[in-house]
């Protein structure tokens, strides 16, 4: 039955002659994550003006999405079909489900591991200082999807079974029941990467020094670029970024103000666009597939400056400007696995961060081992993500929606506790003071026509006033 539009539980025989069946419920997202790891390092001096560094580092990962009932609104189950390899459609409050057409919420593992070497060398002598670094890494990612039927290897051929399957293979009889079923894996895929990185300081005197920075990344790409969400495969292109960065600064030090100012080059070669694209499969034009796009480059550049000013013992000034210019550099025509897709996204601003941050904060020492700190920032030059591919025709190097600049004012407070053997440091945090409203993310044309404006973007919304309170205890 309706009432004003809105759908109330009702009997629905197809499924149970007197429990009422929910069409409206209230859900939640639920994303669980397990670190593990260990990280080693050797120190050794060789001689007044050497010093060498390395280690290594594993890191194993566990990601659980799933999206569960938390409220039937009245109703005592809820149809969903999203899981093959349920017993019955029917759910409860805490059951798994996924909405339809949207099997990226099904329930799924995603795993990555991570094992890395660096070394590392410095040099210092008079008023020079320098370092080299090296680094490589190996990266493993696989996803498990609990939701699609699962998978039975026959040597010959693999069967693909739901809960109500009945597959007869070779003569035999194969179904829900079958031995060596298991969940639909990806198995490990392994990557490699590494860096090189090296830089060099002159102390011109005792308050001025000048540096420069320099490095080459080749970075392995994150799991959403890997392995499609939607269908639990590995995309068909999977090619590491290449970044290549260069600093120079100048850095100012005396008893009351110290900052310093730097400016930074980047180029960014292969930056992935989020999630992929989706292309037809080649094997079979009805389906498609998950691939990244090669040759999505960016151009980062800008100027830093912090600085701090100590007024008095217990009150310190501290201030931050940080401006850049972040455009895509590409407009060509490429293939992806046999689709050609075009773009011209060359000169358009990089979205989903903003360009343009000022920040500035008092922090006061009322007492000895307390303080309290008020910080405001300010964002500008915030541009929403979009689909380069969307950048085509008469929309080639069209700009991006500017969101509207916004502040955020934060207070901080702590006091730390010293016994004889342990301290323990107590903290507080208000965040977003002012309960300012302001758009955090924005995606260009999620609605309506591609009017790249506020008119047609999908918006999130950034969080109000909100606190915590941490306590820490030093051994």
């Amino acid at each position: 039955m309706t009432l004003f539009g809105t759908t109330y539980p009702a009997v629905d025989a197809a499924y149970h002659p007197t429990l009422l069946k929910s069409t409206q419920i209230l859900s939640a997202s639920m994303n669980n994550h397990l670190w593990v790891g260990g990280l080693s390092q050797f120190d050794y001096k060789v001689n007044d003006y050497w010093k060498t560094a390395g280690g290594l580092d594993y890191r194993w990962y566990k990601g659980t999405h799933y999206t569960e009932i938390v409220d039937l609104l009245g109703g005592d189950y809820y149809v969903n079909m999203a899981n093959e390899n349920a017993e019955s459609p029917m759910k409860v409050e805490g059951d798994k489900i996924a909405a339809p057409n949207k099997p990226y919420q099904n329930h799924r593992d995603g795993f990555v591991q991570w094992a890395g070497g660096f070394g590392q060398a410095e040099y210092k002598r008079g008023r020079w200082s320098a370092f080299i670094n090296l680094s490589g890494v190996v990266q493993g990612y696989r996803g498990v999807d609990y939701f699609q039927k699962k998978v039975l290897d026959l040597g010959d051929t693999i069967l693909r079974i739901g809960y109500k399957d009945t597959i007869v293979y070779n003569g035999k009889e194969y179904n829900a029941s079958s031995e060596g079923l298991k969940y639909y894996d990806t198995g490990w895929k392994w990557l490699y990467g590494g860096t090189f990185k090296m830089g060099a300081n002159f102390n011109i005197d005792e308050r001025n020094n000048v540096f420069f920075n320099t490095g080459y990344l080749n970075r392995t790409p994150q799991f959403s670029n890997v392995v499609d969400n939607n269908t639990n495969e590995f995309f068909e292109i999977i090619e590491n970024e290449k970044i290549y960065a260069f600093e120079i600064g100048y850095g100012f030090r005396s008893e009351k103000f110290s900052g310093n100012l730097n400016a930074y080059y980047t180029i960014w070669e292969n930056k992935p666009f989020p999630y992929g694209v989706k292309v037809p499969d080649p094997q079979d034009p009805t389906e498609f597939i998950r691939a990244n796009v090669a040759g999505m480059d960016a151009l980062h550049m800008g100027l830093e400056v912090d600085a701090v000013y100590r007024v008095t013992r217990k009150l310190t000034l501290e201030g931050m400007i940080s401006l850049g210019d972040w455009t895509w550099q590409s407009s060509e025509i490429v293939d992806v696995v046999g689709t050609q897709i075009e773009f011209d996204a060359k000169g358009v601003h990089v979205g989903n961060s903003a360009q343009n941050i000022y920040a500035s904060s008092v922090r006061y020492a009322f007492v000895k081992n307390a303080y309290i700190k008020a910080k405001y920032t300010y964002f500008d030059k915030y541009y929403s993500d979009f689909d380069p591919f969307s950048l085509t025709g008469s929309n080639g190097g069209k700009e991006s929606w500017k969101l509207p600049s916004y502040g955020l004012l934060s207070l901080h407070a702590g006091y730390r506790f010293k016994f004889e053997k342990f301290k323990m440091n107590v903290r507080a945090n208000v965040f977003n003071v002012l309960d300012t409203k302001y758009i955090s993310d924005a995606r260009n044309n999620q609605f309506g026509s591609q009017t790249f404006d506020a008119n047609s973007a999908g918006v999130f919304m950034g969080q109000g006033l909100r606190f915590n309170v941490s306590l820490g205890i030093e051994f």
